[in-house]
């Protein structure tokens, strides 16, 4: 699989071929299911499995890139209702985190944003925002180890936090 992120284009996202796979997988599901399943059950159960498969893979193949920086700096955030463009005054916290599931370690990049509308603290609290919102991506949303996607965040002018 190609996990490959150029990260002199300031641009991440999940690779090309794994999206690829997800959606190949999920159609021979489909097809398998109405063929060469021999219970109601079975088939429905196929079925299923296979248009979340096609569903995930084309979210993959179509949310692209899920995160990139540009120059001035400004830091490009895209889900699926569209794409928030942050510059650093806007980024309330990015921290690098190294958790621990299962067994086994996994890096994940969390970005707080602060929003343009919202009351920006705490009356009780000066210090303690309210509105921020928390976007959450691993080596599957970026294509590179949060790690390295966070120096280069770093590179382009944001504060990172590495909390490892």
């Amino acid at each position: 699989m190609d996990n490959h992120a150029d990260l002199s284009t300031g641009e991440w996202s999940t690779p090309r071929s794994a999206a690829a796979a997800l959606v190949v997988g999920g159609a021979l599901l489909v097809v398998l299911g109405v063929v060469a399943a021999s219970d109601p059950a079975g088939t429905v159960l196929m079925c299923l499995a296979g248009i979340l498969l096609l569903g995930f893979g084309a979210y993959a193949w179509t949310i692209r890139p899920r995160l990139s920086v540009s120059s001035g700096p400004i830091l490009h955030i895209r889900t699926l209702s569209g794409t928030r463009h942050c510059a650093p005054a806007q980024i309330e916290q990015i921290k690098v985190l190294d958790i621990r599931r299962i067994g086994r370690r996994s890096g994940q990049l969390e970005i707080d944003v602060i929003p343009d509308d919202g009351p920006p603290h705490d009356p009780d609290d000066p210090a303690l925002r309210l509105d921020t919102k928390l976007y959450v991506f691993g080596r599957w949303d970026l294509g590179a180890t949060p790690s390295e996607v966070a120096e280069q965040l770093r590179r382009a002018g944001f504060d990172v936090d590495d909390a490892r």
